[in-house]
C-alpha cells in the first residue's frame, strides 16, 4: 500500500481555507481568483523579477532568467527582514500569465501554510520540503480552482481550455483540478442517472 502523503483530512482543510481567504476579499468558490489582490489582502509584496534587474551581475542574472531561461526561476518567496519572517514574493514576469497566477498561488499558498523560511542550498544542494511543497502545490490549485469551480466545470459543456481561460489558469491545471477533486467522476454520475430518469 502506498504511503499517504497528506494526513487525513488536509484536503479538506485546504478548501475551507481557499473559500475563508476568497471570502475575506468577496469571492466565492466559483469567480477567478486574481493572486495578486489576495497578495495584496494578506500584505504581502509582489515584485516581477524584470523589476530587479539593476546594473552588474544582477542584471546579467535577471536578462538570463527572463531573456534565455525562464525555466531556471518561476518565483520564490525571501524574507528580506529576517528573523521577522515578513514575506516577499519576486516571480517570474517573463512567463505567460496562467503559469504567473500558478507560481504566485503556490508561493501564497506556502505563507498561508505558515510554512518556515529555508536557504535557498546548502552545500551545493537545494534545500526543501518534499510535503511542504506538495501542500503548497494542493493549496494553490485549491486557491486558483475550488472544487465548487471544478465542479460547476464538470457539469458545464464549456471545454476545459475555455474553462481554464476564464479562471486565468493552465490547462492541465483545471484538468488537474476536474480529475483530482473528484468532479469528472461526480458530474459523469448524475448525468448517468438523469439518463436513466428520462428513460425509464
Amino acid at each position: 500500500m502506498a504511503k499517504r502523503l497528506f494526513r487525513y483530512g488536509f484536503k479538506s482543510e485546504c478548501e475551507s481555507l481557499a473559500a475563508a481567504v476568497r471570502a475575506e476579499i468577496g469571492l466565492g468558490t466559483r469567480e477567478p481568483l486574481d493572486p495578486r489582490a489576495l497578495a495584496e489582502h494578506l500584505g504581502i509584496p509582489v515584485h516581477p523579477l524584470s523589476s530587479l534587474a539593476g546594473n552588474g551581475a544582477v542584471a546579467a542574472a535577471v536578462h538570463h532568467v527572463v531573456t534565455v531561461d525562464t525555466s531556471v526561476l518561476s518565483a520564490m518567496t525571501i524574507f528580506p527582514d529576517w528573523p521577522r519572517r515578513r514575506r516577499v514574493i519576486i516571480f517570474n514576469d517573463a512567463n505567460v500569465e496562467p503559469r504567473q497566477n500558478s507560481d504566485l498561488a503556490h508561493e501564497l499558498a506556502h505563507g498561508l501554510r505558515l510554512h518556515e523560511p529555508r536557504h535557498a542550498i546548502i552545500q551545493g544542494c537545494r534545500d526543501y520540503s518534499k510535503l511542504e511543497e506538495e501542500e503548497a502545490a494542493w493549496l494553490s490549485g485549491c486557491l486558483l480552482v475550488p472544487r465548487d469551480a471544478a465542479f460547476t466545470v464538470a457539469m458545464s459543456a464549456v471545454p476545459i481550455e475555455l474553462a481554464a481561460i476564464e479562471y486565468g489558469v493552465s490547462t492541465q491545471m483545471m484538468s488537474w483540478r476536474v480529475n483530482m477533486t473528484g468532479a469528472k467522476t461526480q458530474a459523469a454520475r448524475i448525468r448517468a442517472n438523469r439518463r436513466g430518469v428520462r428513460r425509464s
